[in-house]
């Protein structure tokens, strides 16, 4: 299965379903969304490292809120 016109339609269908409700939508979201960007056929259309690691460190702080609000840690 390709994953690349899922995750281009904001579509979660290829998270694993033993995931599921382990983890934030939106921060799902952005860290697929941030993954479709670096593998644009055309170089010059993909995210600096930068921008990648921005990305993702918000990804990141979203799923920790969430945890948070689930009462877990870590």
């Amino acid at each position: 299965m390709k994953a690349k016109p899922y995750l281009q339609a904001g579509a979660l269908e290829i998270v694993d379903g033993h995931l599921k409700g382990t983890f934030d939508v939106e921060s799902m979201t952005k860290a697929a969304l941030v993954t479709v960007r670096c593998v644009e056929r055309d170089a010059s259309r993909r995210p600096t490292i930068a921008l990648v690691l921005g990305e993702l460190k918000e990804a990141y702080s979203l799923q920790l809120a969430y945890l948070a609000s689930l009462g877990h840690s870590g």
